[in-house]
């Protein structure tokens, strides 16, 4: 995959200076009007480098808040997994705890438990 990345790189690198070089004449110059500055008789090859220079800067910004959100959600994940990963653990040891109590207080009430029959044998 690094592969396609770093020839797509450097097709776009190559794209732009080939465009620049193409574009470099004195002639091809604009009038630029942004909102609270303008410039005149500004290169070509200046605009455009400086628009894609703003876009990368632009899309890396995104890209760092994209990936900051993954790793918070990633990180509130992981906490959420490892707590159901110890009550998992709790719960699967807990009936055999339950279930030897049980057995030890069955023993008690066995022998303390008095049956209705063994009344009713006893007075009979």
């Amino acid at each position: 995959m690094w592969i396609v990345r770093t020839i797509l790189i450097v097709l776009v690198i190559v794209f732009v200076v080939a465009f620049a070089f193409y574009n470099v004449s004195t002639d091809n110059v604009v009038d630029i009007n942004l909102i609270y500055w303008q410039f005149f008789d500004v290169r070509m090859v200046t605009v455009v480098f400086w628009s894609f220079i703003t876009g990368m800067a632009v899309s890396l910004l995104l890209f760092i808040s994209v990936y900051v959100k993954l790793l918070v959600e990633q990180r509130s994940s992981r906490k959420t997994i490892t707590a159901l990963e110890s009550e998992i653990t709790i719960l699967r040891n807990r009936p055999i705890e339950e279930s030897a109590d049980l057995l030890k207080g069955s023993d008690r009430a066995e022998s303390n438990f008095e049956s209705p029959f063994a009344k009713g044998e006893e007075n009979g």
